[in-house]
């Protein structure tokens, strides 16, 4: 109870002082000070009533009435008698906005813009009882609420909703950083605008008012809307300055440029902060999307090395058991037809020895296991015999200070499956002579490097007829589903006749 009274006294003496200096402000600006009240003050009202408890209300409400029935004998009636209705009548519409403020800043802004909007019209219609002055009235109230409601919403934001850190001994034995980089930012955004508005010669003054969108722009592409709020408001002030007279005709050309730029701000600076948050939600999914596919490479790999294995040690035993028993009956069989059938079953367990082998290589390079990657590709060399077909292979590394079998094993075969399919298509299709492949192992890194100079073909073409297969599109999937860029490049023609592919991907 305590403290809900000194926070209630210290609320109502500190919105006491900010409505009577902004509504000096606004007295200077609009010239009346009548009108002045439905300007800044009001908005501070609301912004204030919107962000805070209703418990506090009281505060609020109580220093506002209290500050007008003040004034009201010292500058006159009959417009004071319609501000206080008006802030009366307003106390239901922000208690059902109150009520639907909260959720996602979007939500919370479309709030905003229809308390604003509904409260100008709510004044413009007290008013109308009292004097002729309802337009300006509901040009005043969308203003003032356009650059202060929005502005209390950032101090909330930044007050009550950041993630502070607790005050622990490390906190305070860390350096503060101040981003005096941004302060600069803006202050040189504020002078340039002033010097624009104030220094531009008379003849090329028209084109004063365009420069207005230049810091909001700016702003907003760096800030997102609330940007575009400070370039508003450093506008604002930039106007006021610029102004040469006190008519009528001026103030109101002001107030109409201030709400147009608030608003045009308030939008642009939404929009790109909207597209930014999706981006950054593409590029979260983007990355779960990546995590899953080296979860599903690494699985595929699990699998088919565990069925390998399982082939292998039954399969191929009882095969070998089977070809043994064969031998031994045609050895001691002595009819002809005994001795035939011991040859047709030695010679099926044959074929069935030759397809599992094969079967075994497709599912699981069994030379990774008993070699390593680096004996393997080797290895992989002579299998395709380039040597007897006329195709200098050399094959290169750099290890950086790794070691090539210090690769995990998802990596170690992915890099032997593309350097197997990339080359079959050289001793298939290139008609090369030539062939390097280049490894580099860095930190984090490992990049592949298949260079012929062979005919060359359109990559585009060959992307599209091998989408069923493997092939360079399934290349390409393999290395982008580990996070790996492929670069594929062939000349048909000239000196760099031929073709490289360059693989990179990341360390597993």
């Amino acid at each position: 109870m305590r403290n809900f009274a000194l926070t209630t006294i210290g609320g109502w003496l500190l919105i006491a002082c900010a409505w009577f200096c902004l509504w000096a402000i606004a007295s200077y600006f609009t010239l009346d000070p009548e009108l002045a009240v439905f300007l800044f003050p009001f908005a501070l009202r609301m912004g204030v009533a919107l962000h805070c408890p209703k418990k506090y209300w009281g505060a609020v409400y109580g220093a506002e009435w209290g500050l007008m029935l003040a004034l009201a004998p010292q500058v006159g009636n009959p417009l004071w008698g319609a501000a206080l209705c008006a802030s009366v009548a307003s106390v239901p519409l922000l208690w059902v906005a109150h009520g639907q403020y909260y959720g996602s800043q979007l939500r919370r802004l479309c709030v905003m813009g229809t308390v604003i909007g509904l409260a100008a019209l709510l004044n413009v219609a007290i008013s109308g009882w009292f004097s002729d002055h309802s337009w300006m009235v509901l040009l005043i109230s969308i203003t003032g609420g356009l650059m202060l409601v929005p502005s209390c919403y950032l101090i909330w934001s930044y007050l009550f909703q950041q993630a502070w850190i607790p005050l622990t001994v490390d906190l305070v034995s860390r350096p503060v950083a101040l981003r005096v980089r941004h302060i600069f930012f803006y202050a040189g955004l504020f002078i340039a605008s002033i010097a624009l508005q104030l220094g531009l010669p008379d003849e090329m003054r028209r084109f004063a008012p365009f420069c207005l969108a230049i810091p909001i722009i700016l702003l907003a592409f760096r800030y997102g809307w609330q940007g575009a709020l400070l370039g508003t408001l450093l506008n604002s002030v930039a106007l006021i300055a610029a102004r040469s007279t006190g008519s009528d005709l001026e103030v109101t050309d002001l107030l109409l440029s201030l709400s147009a730029q608030s608003l045009t701000g308030i939008l642009l600076g939404m929009g790109i902060q909207r597209q930014r948050e999706l981006n950054q939600q593409l590029r979260l999914q983007l990355d779960r999307n990546h995590s899953l596919s080296r979860q599903l490479v690494k699985a595929e790999e699990s699998v088919r090395r565990d069925v390998a294995r399982e082939l292998h040690d039954e399969i191929g035993q009882n095969i070998t058991a089977i070809r043994t028993q064969a031998s031994i009956i045609q050895r001691v069989e002595t009819t002809p037809v005994g001795a035939g059938c011991a040859g047709m079953i030695e010679n099926l367990s044959l074929n069935i020895y030759d397809t599992t082998k094969g079967l075994l290589s497709r599912l699981r390079p069994k030379s990774l296991d008993d070699m390593g990657l680096a004996d393997s590709i080797e290895q992989l060399v002579r299998d395709l015999e380039c040597e007897a077909l006329g195709i200098s292979a050399v094959i290169s590394w750099h290890c950086n200070g790794r070691e090539p079998e210090s690769l995990s094993d998802t990596l170690s075969v992915t890099l032997y499956r593309l350097c197997q399919e990339a080359m079959n298509n050289v001793v298939k299709y290139a008609k090369a002579s030539q062939l390097e492949l280049t490894f580099v192992l860095r930190d984090d890194t490992v990049e592949l490097t298949v260079r012929d100079n062979g005919r060359g073909f359109s990559v585009e073409q060959v992307m599209q007829m091998s989408s069923k297969g493997f092939g360079l599109q399934g290349m390409r999937e393999r290395v982008e589903a580990l996070g790996g860029k492929i670069v594929v490049d062939s000349q048909t023609s000239g000196a760099n006749q031929g073709t490289c592919i360059a693989i990179q991907m990341p360390l597993l």
